[in-house]
């Protein structure tokens, strides 16, 4: 693996919105984003190749990134401020005031950037020094955390953290997307279209799920801390994981919605439907890991539910607005020949039950998650309709985008293809054995055609 001593941080800077730009502020969480406040922070990590050496970056580039992320703060502000829940106040807040900043790290690796930033397995915790780190517990913790990790001569890392509690993929990747495009094109590139919208009172709450979920959480850390300061769960993972992303292709893909409208075509009990992309991918990778000896029969995933709520939420507001679904099957229906439209019909109805902006269940969400996390799930992360390979700083798009906290939660981060061809990517954390397994499912379940093959780096 690359040793954390091959990383060397070089500079530290506190960067923050342009003097008198921004007034002070607060801003409460909903019962979105409270769900989320024991959750381990997202690590995004965004690899770009840029064989320069580092006084290139350091001359050309470090300047502008500095500069663009000022500008950025200016419109998404709460990241620069911090994230508390004090004894007084009856729900976290999160709170800017003037000199407030965001933590960038620049660091410099000797480490391999194109092993780094492969799809071949290895081990885990090989990206754990370009994250950058953030405190996920005390009174106050910070909203964003940064490091670019330049690998002379060959690339550099940009890495994200931020408590999930306050964003979710939607918010997170339209700031990075936007201080990507204010660094390559100047502030005038950014469009009203993409403000962040911050009233928080869009989001109704007639069953009273916050209130609810407050007093859980209130002994949850209280029983945890013995005050009520602010922690992320435990997931109890092991250590010794390996990582390993695998690609489908455009083709494979379609391939796997035609095997499905076949099998369904064959049960003359129902009609058959047309499934979305992320229902067949999911179903997809769910049937493999059970193929492949995984015991776990319960599948988690997150749904936006910012067009599916009455009224229906901007698509720039800044939070959490995601519902989440847990559906669950008996091992032997996966094992039989149809079992991919089993997984398939159960993620679709679950997704479709949202429709009508009930959030049915949403007030036990916090109760199942404090009693068991994710035992016993499968938890699926992203989508193949993000956008996450959109930030281009002006040296390109990434070669390669990694979640690197699914290490902590156990989930199965999904994307586009980093081809932009209509393709998906997926990665996974497993031990060794459980990834080989897995991986010859998967392979052999799509017949080897046009699949970029897995292959073992450890």
């Amino acid at each position: 693996m690359a040793p954390s001593s091959q990383v060397k941080v070089i500079e530290f800077y506190k960067i923050a919105p342009p003097p008198g730009s921004v007034a002070p502020a607060s801003l409460p969480l909903t019962f979105f984003d409270l769900f989320w406040l024991p959750f381990p922070p997202p690590q995004l990590l965004y690899f770009y190749e840029l064989p320069h050496p580092l006084a290139h970056f350091t001359n050309t580039l470090l300047p502008r990134i500095k500069h663009s992320l000022s500008l950025t703060l200016l419109h998404f502000y709460p990241f620069a401020g911090n994230l508390s829940w004090p004894e007084e106040s009856p729900n976290p807040m999160i709170h800017y005031k003037g000199g407030d900043s965001v933590s960038l790290t620049i660091a410099r690796s000797e480490g391999g950037f194109h092993r780094l930033s492969g799809n071949q397995a290895r081990e885990s915790k090989e990206l754990h020094p370009l994250v950058p780190q953030l405190p996920v517990s005390g009174s106050v913790v910070p909203m964003l955390a940064l490091q670019v990790t330049v690998f002379p001569n060959s690339g550099i890392c940009v890495g994200v953290t931020m408590p999930h509690a306050v964003a979710d993929a939607k918010t997170i990747l339209n700031f990075v997307n936007s201080w990507a495009s204010i660094c390559k094109f100047g502030e005038a590139s950014l469009s009203t279209q993409s403000l962040p919208f911050f009233d928080k009172t869009v989001i109704k709450d007639p069953r009273g799920i916050e209130k609810r979920y407050l007093s859980e959480l209130t002994n949850y850390f209280r029983s945890k801390f013995r005050d009520r300061r602010l922690g992320v769960l435990d997931f109890g993972l092991p250590d010794d994981i390996v990582r390993a992303t695998f690609e489908l292709s455009r083709a494979n893909i379609a391939r796997l919605k035609e095997r499905v409208l076949a099998l369904q075509k064959k049960d003359k009990q129902l009609p058959p439907s047309r499934f979305s992309t992320f229902t067949v991918l999911c179903a997809y990778i769910w049937v493999c890991l059970v193929k492949a000896g995984d015991e776990r029969v319960s599948f988690s995933f997150n749904v936006d539910c910012r067009t599916r709520l009455k009224p229906p939420v901007p698509a720039t507001y800044f939070g959490n607005c995601v519902g989440t679904r847990v559906v669950t099957a008996e091992r032997a229906d996966f094992m039989r020949q149809d079992g991919i439209v089993v997984a398939a019909k159960l993620i679709e109805d679950s997704i479709n039950g949202l429709n009508d902006g009930s959030l049915d269940g949403a007030e036990f969400w916090i109760s199942r998650l404090l009693s068991s996390g994710v035992k016993g799930k499968v938890w699926a992360a992203g989508s193949p309709r993000l956008g996450i390979y959109e930030a281009d700083f002006g040296w390109g798009r990434p070669k390669k985008v990694e979640l690197a906290s699914i290490d902590k939660t156990g989930a199965i981060f999904i994307s586009e293809s980093c081809n932009g061809d209509g393709g998906a990517e997926i990665t996974l954390t497993l031990r060794g054995p459980e990834m080989d397994a897995f991986a010859s499912v998967f392979v052999n379940g799509l017949e080897g055609k046009g699949y970029a093959m897995y292959r073992s780096g450890l």
